[in-house]
């Protein structure tokens, strides 16, 4: 359902429902206008049968991929956050480097932040995302060479380090989970499935063929909702269900105002001492 993703999530909704309905029904009507109620109704009992242990079997199926697409997408959100919050922890520690290695830390955190915001997840939305490790490698190179002249300056360089580690992790698994989908045999099998199991609605009949007509539309756009669930759940950073940025834009705030109250307690002590 790649071709959707730009739709709102109502929109989306509403393509389905009309879509996998209209289908059904259609394929419906084709099949009641070549064979008889009659013929139909003769076989209800052993229909009714198959039907049932279809419909539970594709049911069961559906669930187990939804479940598990939901807790991937979570584990994709959990990721992401942490990568934020790693971030954060680093920017409020380079406070106790001494200079430059403190302002060219803090720059280079704000690089980083800006540049995720701005374009990574932008172009991951896009499905154009490409890993670039250049701002990662940064952090890593001012850390490393940094020799700390005391020990309070070596524990913040060693929780430093720990925090480096959990953000390296977890922009890897933000990659990670961008760049996987479902495998190809899942969604075989959901489609299929959802082919068949709308296909066995059609060995029954019904006195009125409009009555028949709601109740195929119905199932076959809860079963169209269900799989629209499943894809964009399936893909944490396209589409109208993502993975927020939010923690990110907060840090960049922060780290501008930070910014901002700097520049201004600079002038104005530039200004005190020049007019005593």
């Amino acid at each position: 359902m790649d071709f959707i993703d730009s739709f709102s999530t109502t929109t989306q909704s509403i393509i389905v429902v009309l879509v996998f309905s209209g289908l059904t029904v259609a394929g419906l009507y084709f099949v009641r206008s070549r064979v008889s109620s009659q013929q139909l109704k003769e076989d209800h009992d052993v229909a009714g049968f198959t039907f049932s242990v279809v419909g539970a079997f594709y049911g069961v199926i559906l669930a187990f991929v939804i479940v598990a697409v939901w807790q991937r997408f979570e584990r994709a959100n959990e990721k992401a956050q942490d990568e934020s919050l790693a971030l954060s922890n680093l920017y409020n520690l380079s406070g106790g480097f001494d200079q430059p290695t403190r302002d060219e830390l803090q720059a280079a955190l704000h690089t980083y932040a800006t540049n995720v915001v701005d374009h990574e997840f932008k172009q991951m939305s896009e499905n154009k995302y490409t890993l670039n490790m250049h701002d990662e490698n940064v952090l890593w190179h001012l850390l490393l060479k940094y020799s700390p002249a005391n020990s309070q300056q070596q524990t913040f360089l060693d929780k430093s380090v720990d925090q480096m580690a959990g953000l390296s992790d977890a922009r890897r698994l933000r990659y990670v989970y961008y760049s996987e989908d479902l495998p190809g045999v899942i969604w075989v099998v959901i489609y299929v499935g959802c082919v068949i199991t709308l296909g066995f609605s059609y060995f029954f009949s019904t006195r009125l063929f409009r009555s028949q007509a709601i109740m195929s539309a119905t199932f076959a756009a809860i079963i169209g909702l269900t799989i629209l669930a499943i894809s964009e759940l399936a893909t944490p950073y396209q589409g109208a269900v993502v993975v927020s940025d939010e923690g990110f834009r907060f840090l960049v705030g922060s780290m501008n105002a930070d910014h901002a109250s700097a520049t201004a307690a600079a002038f104005a002590k530039s200004n005190g001492s020049s007019h005593p």
